[in-house]
């Protein structure tokens, strides 16, 4: 597998399989990070670039429920993201499938999240597997690393706030 790391996140790739592993260490317990990644009303503070803002159009927690998140960027311009639950085991595993409209059109991962917990911190690990080689390819250059350390950034204030409010 090829590693790449960017800021405190890791993507690995194989040339083999049509598979993205991402990890990164979150520096807040599981149980406050699963908070942040499960409940809607905390996903949209930290999903996507800075700058962005979000609004849940759907999001059905539960196996076979369906989620929704429509994303506006700086510009006005909106993408749609979208997918079902297929495996949730609280604090500590998601496997949910993930399109995009009007890039992915027809096609989504599925992608495969745990949190491990690390004495005060998680690690955080999703196994993204995509239809081909060349749609994880494509996903990868379209600028997902980017948008996803920027979303790291600002799920670790959300995590730091909620910390605070814990304790």
């Amino acid at each position: 597998m090829t590693t790449a790391t960017k800021s405190r996140t890791t993507v690995e790739v194989s040339p083999t399989e049509p598979v993205a592993i991402i990890t990164r260490t979150l520096d807040a317990p599981r149980d406050i990070v699963w908070r942040a990644i499960s409940q809607p009303e905390h996903l949209v503070q930290w999903w996507g670039p800075h700058g962005y803002t979000n609004r849940v159009a759907g999001y059905d927690f539960r196996v076979g429920g369906k989620w929704r998140i429509e994303t506006t960027d700086t510009k006005g311009q909106q993408f749609n993201f979208h997918g079902e639950f297929r495996e949730i085991a609280a604090p500590g595993k998601i496997v949910q499938t993930f399109g995009m409209e009007g890039m992915w059109d027809g096609r989504y991962s599925v992608d495969s999240l745990t949190l491990t917990a690390d004495r005060k911190r998680t690690i955080y690990r999703i196994v993204s597997r995509f239809p081909s080689i060349a749609d994880r390819d494509f996903m990868i250059a379209s600028g997902m690393e980017k948008g996803m350390n920027e979303g790291f950034e600002r799920l670790d204030a959300l995590l730091a706030e909620l910390s605070r409010n814990a304790g």
